[in-house]
């Protein structure tokens, strides 16, 4: 019966997608502004409090500067010496400020121990003593409070201390630097203690390696000596003997000598005297070398006795012995090898014996590479809390956190709220806006009156009829497709997705509306499951007052006889075809009859008794051209001798086929058809019972006649059923507003016969009213029983309560309708919250 499906009502529901603009998220800041301010107000609060209750804490700060010092005593105490320039020099001395050991000679220094005194108060016979009160926890406590931060591009560095005391700031800023500086100075000290200790025990070892080649020199020498020969040159390397002026001497004489011996060879014979002479002298010269030479071999031995002598106490003291040497060995060794080590053991001894004198002269110098350059002062205001600064912090902070909240929650919103909402969200149009009423915050149901006497209160009062009366209804009513094509009679199913949304009160104020507009509008309430309607209005919903009562009164009547001037043909048929019934009705008027056939409520053969059927079926194949009148007349004349119908004649002697014969057949019925509807006085017998039809005998074609019947129902009218019907409806508030109840009976419209009756009616209303608004129930919540009576009316109204329903449920309520091939004319957004306006 959706007859007006399609017709362009509402266009198809398409995703609605729009630009976003900065006026948007003004829109969202201004929809949520509560929760803005709430969260603002909040934060801003917390903090003000806060920021005055809590304890002031300050701050003492202590500038210290840390140079950098290279000396010869780190380079040499520490295998792993670093550089000072380098930054992992300074990234030390931060740890070492920030070192567990530095706070707890800080703790001890100050006897900050004995504030901590928890543990001496459980054992009155603990010893107070510094470090059984020193507890880890003192410690952290200490560090969580000390700051270090050095300087960028400088050697500076600021010791920080954060104490609910400023006294006690500045005297913990400045004792952690004291403390830091005289550590570092002992820890100086101890290096350059350790440093001396080794260069010393260097120095010992050194100076018995040069008396060791010393020694080695002088067996050197004296062996050499021991073994001397005039034509030896390598003695005369050694410096005794290549110094000695007495032994140049002689040797100058001796090479003279030996000069002229070797020219006056060539001249004397060898037993000359002149060659005697100058052989004794070359003797004497040598005797005197060779005793000089011995004389410098017995000062030799004497200074290595007194070596000797000296290294047996070195090994005495150091207890061990030292080696000797190969002589194998020792004779391979030429003298400058021997002295050039010895002058090396010299040079290093002179080095280390200058730098133990410097350890030993700085070692007990004051001298530190940390000094203080401006000590820790009272502090005069607090650190934190810095309540301007809190409290402008916390004004930012929760504008946006209240902004971000704002959006946070919008996005997370998958409710509708606003009519924006349902375009953007749903690409529903929306036809109507009904804000909120604090009078269906008390009473869920809102009574009307069943005269105008609710819309004078609603004036005097400023109650519902400002925001739900007349004035706001008309701009829903002129959005309704009934007022832009000025068309009349339709149906709109008032429906939701769930209980709740306030359906009935949309559809009661739109009925209101409609009729002080001058339309006839009938409320038809087909929630059986929680009937409500009749209560807005004042009536009751008791035993036969209501829709359910009506159709129960219709389907319980049997039909078996009566005059047409109380039952109408549409109501016959209609009858027969919702109780499925099999059988003969018989329609006299006048003079005429005609017999239906009905097997199961459908119609199959219809037969006029005063106007030979045969005769006019073959005057209608004759003009047709299908036969000729020598077949027709043969035809005739078998059919009066044997009494079987024309058409089974025709097709068994060929004269035609049975698709030949549908066609007259089809004409011959929807004449009859209009013939018997036409009727308005006359009788009417029913015989139920089994028709026998016989597929050899009579031919049938299942040819669906309700499109006619219907048709021809709607031209001719309703007498039992529409008045019927109507005896069930109550007239609301003059003539032009009406109510059919639900009423109390048992019955489903989901059942086919409900189905069925339940579209006759709203059939039979459309053609009396101009409007017929259907209270269905809620798609989700109703179990389906409301789905069936989408496909009955010409549109849906969409209600949707704002704040209430999901964005996912109504879209699973709009598939649902969709399914059931219903126009969508539009939502109606109930229970918002908008801005109040003069218009």
């Amino acid at each position: 019966m959706n007859q007006h499906v399609g017709t362009g009502l509402v266009p198809d529901r398409t995703p609605f997608s729009q630009e976003v603009h900065l006026a948007d998220y003004f829109n969202i800041v201004r929809k949520r502004k509560w929760t803005v301010i709430a969260t603002f107000f909040a934060i801003v609060c917390i903090v003000t409090v806060w920021s005055f209750f809590t304890i002031p804490v300050y701050k003492a700060t202590t500038k210290i500067m840390i140079e950098s010092q290279s000396s010869f005593i780190n380079k040499i105490a520490d295998a792993t010496y670093v550089d000072p320039k380098d930054e992992a020099y300074y990234q030390t001395q931060y740890r070492l400020l920030m070192s567990r050991s530095l706070a707890k000679k800080v703790i001890e220094d100050l006897d900050l121990w004995k504030n901590f005194r928890s543990d001496l108060d459980k054992n009155p016979d603990a010893s107070p003593s510094p470090e059984a009160e020193i507890h880890p926890r003192m410690v952290n406590w200490y560090l969580s409070n000390l700051q270090i931060a050095p300087i960028r591009t400088t050697k500076l560095v600021d010791i920080s201390f954060l104490s609910p005391s400023p006294e006690m700031s500045a005297r913990m800023a400045n004792a952690h630097a004291h403390a830091f500086i005289a550590r570092s100075t002992e820890l100086q000290h101890k290096v350059s203690e350790q440093a001396l200790e080794w260069l010393k025990k260097q120095v010992r070892g050194q100076k018995t390696m040069v008396g060791t080649s010393q020694r080695s020199v002088y067996e050197y020498k004296f062996e050499q000596l021991g073994s001397f020969s005039v034509d030896d040159e390598g003695v005369f390397s050694i410096p005794e003997i290549k110094e000695n002026p007495v032994i140049k001497d002689l040797r100058g004489k001796l090479a003279e000598l030996k000069a002229r011996k070797s020219e006056m060879v060539t001249k004397y014979g060898p037993k000359h005297p002149k060659m005697i002479e100058i052989n004794s002298s070359i003797q004497k010269l040598e005797q005197g070398i060779t005793d000089e030479v011995q004389a410098i071999r017995k000062v030799i031995k004497a200074e290595l006795d007194k070596i000797i002598a000296f290294e047996k106490r070195v090994r005495q003291t150091q207890g061990h012995q030292t080696e000797d040497t190969d002589p194998s060995t020792q004779k391979a060794i030429t003298y400058d090898m021997v002295r050039l080590e010895a002058e090396s053991d010299q040079e290093i001894y002179d080095v280390l014996l200058k730098h133990a004198k410097e350890i030993g002269l700085t070692g007990s110098m004051e001298k530190n590479n940390i000094r203080i350059v401006d000590e820790a002062e009272l502090p005069l205001f607090p650190v934190k809390p810095r309540i301007f600064m809190n409290i402008l912090l916390s004004v930012i902070i929760g504008a946006v956190f209240g902004t971000g909240l704002a959006f946070f929650l919008e996005y997370m919103d998958r409710k509708i709220r606003t009519s924006e909402d349902v375009l953007r969200r749903l690409g529903m149009p929306v036809i109507g806006v009904m804000p909120y009423d604090k009078c269906l915050k008390t009473n869920n149901i809102l009574s009307l009156a069943q005269d105008d006497s609710y819309l004078k209160q609603g004036r005097r009062k400023g109650g519902y009829a400002q925001y739900y009366g007349y004035d706001l209804s008309n701009s829903l009513i002129a959005k309704l497709p009934f007022t832009q094509s000025s068309l009349s009679g339709q149906s709109f199913m008032v429906e939701s997705a769930i209980a709740g949304e306030g359906k009935t009160t949309v559809l009661a104020k739109m009925a209101l509306s409609l009729s002080q507009r001058g339309f006839r509008v009938i409320m038809v309430d087909a929630d059986l499951q929680q009937p409500s309607l009749h209560d807005m209005f004042g009536f009751n919903n008791g035993k036969g007052s209501g829709l359910l009562n009506g159709m129960n009164s219709i389907l319980s009547r049997e039909i078996r006889e009566g005059t047409l001037d109380t039952w109408s043909i549409d109501d016959l048929f209609c009858l027969i075809a919702l109780k499925k019934q099999s059988g003969r009705l018989v329609v006299r008027c006048d003079d005429q009859t005609i017999t239906a056939v009905f097997e199961h409520g459908r119609l199959l053969h219809l037969q006029n008794r005063d106007n030979s059927f045969a005769n006019r079926l073959g005057t209608m194949l004759l003009r047709g051209g299908f036969i000729t009148e020598d077949q027709l007349n043969d035809a005739l004349e078998r059919n009066q001798r044997t009494g079987l119908p024309l058409g089974y004649i025709l097709i068994n002697s060929g004269y035609i086929n049975r698709n030949q014969l549908q066609g007259p057949l089809k004409l011959q019925k929807e004449e009859y058809l209009q013939k018997l509807f036409s009727w308005k006085h006359g009788a009417f017998t029913f015989e139920p019972g089994g028709v026998e039809t016989y597929e050899d005998k009579r031919i049938y074609f299942e040819d669906d006649c309700t499109p006619v019947i219907d048709r021809l129902g709607r031209m001719s009218g309703s007498r039992f059923i529409e008045g019927e019907m109507l005896s069930y409806v109550k007239p609301v508030n003059g003539s032009n507003l009406s109510i059919l109840p639900a009423g109390e009976g048992k019955g489903n419209l989901s059942h086919p016969a409900c189905f069925a009756l339940m579209s006759k009616f709203l059939t039979l209303l459309k053609q009396r009213f101009d409007v017929v608004l259907v209270d269905a129930p809620p798609v989700l919540d109703g179990g389906n029983s409301a789905t069936p009576l989408l496909s009955l009316v010409d549109g849906v109204i969409f209600v949707i309560k704002a704040g209430q329903v999901s964005v996912d449920l109504i879209n699973k309520t709009v598939e649902t309708i969709k399914e059931s091939k219903a126009n969508i004319v539009g939502a109606v957004l109930n229970q918002a919250r908008i801005e109040k306006s003069y218009y």
